[in-house]
């Protein structure tokens, strides 16, 4: 498993609390109160900055970065066998890649930036992401499952879309991609609301509209 370490409940639990998150990592993940019920096999660490060549999936069904984690290609989330949904991941530091994949009932934390070059999909039942920092991406896939961020949303494209930390009034807050939800499907050919999502087929859709809008 790399330079990762399989830790307890216990180990998983300190390492977040005296890892150098910020106050307001701190906050939102006492708001969250995310599942850690991960059994004996489901607690994966990695302390240091962590770069990946090619796709990264993450180890656990509980997993932590204590540093930055930048991946060439695609960040899973996907769960290991055992566990069909839920379970917690959690980057303090920043994360650069060039696709990011949420899980179904899957928390996500980054606390500091989340820049995905091509895609970011976080459309999948009772998930959660938060990035205390600024999420940046060229599209964007949600539908209706927003995104906090701590310092604002930069989405070329998109379906769905963001809302600042602590929203009061999401009507007036939240953060659009810059073309709507209906050239943005034109884009990759339809909308991709077939369950469950492929991320793959998503990403490749994505990255030929990518190189088809660069070129024009």
């Amino acid at each position: 498993m790399g330079n990762f370490e399989k830790v307890s409940a216990e180990q998983f639990a300190a390492a977040i609390e005296e890892g150098p998150a910020s106050p307001s990592f701190y906050e939102q993940f006492a708001r969250f109160r995310a599942d850690v019920s991960g059994g004996e096999e489901g607690y994966w660490l990695h302390r240091g900055n962590l770069t990946v060549s090619g796709d990264f999936t993450a180890p656990g069904f509980c997993t932590l970065i204590v540093g930055d984690l930048t991946v060439d290609g695609l960040v899973s989330l996907d769960n290991p066998s055992g566990w069909d949904e839920g379970g917690l991941f959690i980057v303090l530091g920043s994360v650069h890649c060039k696709a990011f994949g949420n899980h179904y009932g899957k928390c996500g934390f980054v606390d500091g930036d989340l820049e995905a070059e091509d895609l970011i999909v976080n459309a999948y039942e009772d998930c959660s992401l938060i990035v205390i920092g600024s999420l940046k991406t060229f599209y964007f896939l949600g539908h209706d499952i927003w995104v906090e961020v701590g310092a604002g949303a930069v989405m070329n494209y998109g379906q769905g879309f963001c809302l600042p930390i602590g929203y009061t009034e999401a009507p007036d807050q939240v953060i659009e991609p810059q073309h709507d939800e209906t050239v943005s499907e034109e884009l990759i050919g339809g909308d991709d609301d077939e369950e469950p999502i492929d991320v793959a087929a998503v990403w490749a859709a994505v990255r030929r509209a990518r190189k088809s809008t660069s070129r024009s």
